[in-house]
């Protein structure tokens, strides 16, 4: 029976354009070590960049939809400005990461998983990558990413993230049927993760000696699960280890191979080590070294240049567009051995590898004024679609609002506890009631997004178009 759980439990097909993409992301934090590590596993040659990302850059946010269709459609519509410079591992190109960390500890990794995001077209989105980058560009802890959540919807595939802070704090986010599943505190005792669900690893561990069962771990079986084997070697990690040594270790575990990618942060010593299957020196940076001031030119590094070795902190290049579009085509050739697409490879690679440019942002810099359009409720059969007006005053740098329907639900009702940050509008309603919770993305014409009203499952959409200015 025991077999028959570990064979179930290892056999996953991944519904990905990086089919048989395995990946694993751990934490070991205690009085004298906080250790992070990852894994990428993926068949044939994977390449790679690190990037040293600058704070104070504007940004523009793209979908997968967008980046991905014939006409363009479905943009995302965002822009922001960097707050925090960060350490990115990226595949698809600048500002499109599979994780990395920024300068105030927040750590993000992506992993293949069962999620499914939101299919809710009028929710403010981003690319899954690109999503990673807004994180590390706009918060430092935890607390603020899972508080953000809500504010943003994903596209791509089937991708779940491990989030971690300086203060070693740890969740696992997935997203099932669009809804945001966040495991954390208690609920996350061994802070590793895979391409499994959380839940279900954790239930899986419970039969194991030291984790609430009887079963013994053998290290030595190449049968169980590298969770399993990991989450052995954490638990009953020493006070004095060789923490690159270590957590090379740990990776291999649960790998159970030399990986693709495996990559090392010891936040302590404030080092990144790396390796990769075609390369297996380890090469290291120093984090303190790194300049993430707007005033110096973002940096790259190859992790597949075969010259490199030992300490490779001197050895960043500045940013060049060619080697943006060499990453590029490597990733897209990848990608188009395992799906199909409407446009060519050429048009990808070039979408990708311009992606981090600016031309054409639009900057809404105040929204004052009436916007009209129409809002569709969630009703017990079709929606209800009703006329929506908002007035905005902002006076004193303090954004004000009211907003009133033709269904007589809302009337001159107050908006409060508005936030307006990054193109995206957030704000409460309260009414007869009932709680409205407004997440939006604004331009200079429009503002479109969608509320969930409280008792009700279902989320509605709405749409206001600027009518006159104040």
């Amino acid at each position: 029976m025991k077999n028959i759980a570990i064979i179930l439990l290892v056999f996953t097909i991944l519904s990905s354009p990086f089919q048989g993409k395995a990946c694993s992301t751990f934490m070991i934090k205690n009085e004298s070590q906080h250790i992070l590590g990852h894994n990428l596993d993926i068949s044939g040659k994977m390449p790679g960049m690190v990037f040293i990302n600058k704070r104070g850059i504007q940004k523009r946010g793209h979908t997968w939809a967008d980046l991905t269709s014939i006409d363009g459609g479905d943009k995302s519509g965002i822009s922001w400005v960097s707050s925090y410079g960060s350490i990115t591992f990226n595949a698809f190109g600048r500002d499109l990461p599979d994780g990395g960390m920024n300068e105030k500890g927040l750590f993000i990794w992506e992993m293949s998983g069962n999620t499914t995001f939101d299919k809710e077209e009028k929710r403010p989105r981003l690319f899954m990558s690109q999503w990673i980058q807004y994180q590390l560009d706009n918060h430092k802890t935890l607390e603020e990413v899972l508080d953000n959540l809500p504010a943003l919807g994903l596209d791509g595939w089937n991708w779940h993230f491990f989030i971690t802070d300086q203060k070693g704090e740890a969740a696992a986010v997935e997203f099932i049927d669009g809804v945001p599943i966040v495991i954390s505190g208690s609920n996350m005792p061994i802070p590793i993760m895979g391409n499994g669900r959380y839940t279900d690893d954790q239930s899986f561990l419970s039969e194991f000696k030291g984790f609430g069962g009887d079963i013994d771990i053998d290290l030595d079986d190449p049968n169980l699960p590298g969770f399993v084997k990991a989450a052995k070697i954490i638990s009953e990690c020493p006070e004095s280890i060789e923490n690159e040594k270590y957590g090379f270790g740990i990776l291999e575990q649960l790998s159970g191979k030399i990986s693709k990618w495996a990559i090392v942060f010891d936040i302590n010593e404030k080092r990144v080590y790396f390796r990769t299957a075609q390369h297996l020196d380890v090469k290291s940076f120093s984090m303190e070294t790194i300049d993430f001031s707007a005033q110096s030119p973002v940096m790259t590094l190859n992790i597949q240049d075969s010259t490199y070795q030992g300490d490779v902190s001197n050895k960043f290049v500045e940013f060049r567009i060619e080697d943006n579009y060499h990453l590029a085509q490597e990733t897209v050739k990848k990608i188009y051995q395992a799906d199909e697409f409407e446009i060519s490879e050429d048009t990808l690679v070039k979408r990708l590898a311009t992606a981090y440019e600016t031309r054409g942002i639009q900057i809404t810099e105040h929204i004052e004024g009436q916007w009209a359009g129409y809002a569709e409720y969630p009703t017990t059969g079709e929606p209800a679609t009703v006329d929506w007006l908002i007035n905005i005053d902002m006076s004193d740098g303090k954004i004000s609002g009211k907003i009133t329907d033709s269904a007589g639900l809302l009337s001159e009702t107050e908006m409060r506890n508005i936030v307006l940050e990054n193109g995206i509008l957030q704000f409460t309603v309260y009414s007869y009631g009932y709680v409205f919770k407004i997440y939006a993305k604004v331009t200079d014409e429009n503002i479109e997004g969608i509320f969930d009203i409280s008792d009700e499952y279902r989320k509605g959409n709405f749409r206001v178009d600027l009518a006159s200015n104040k």
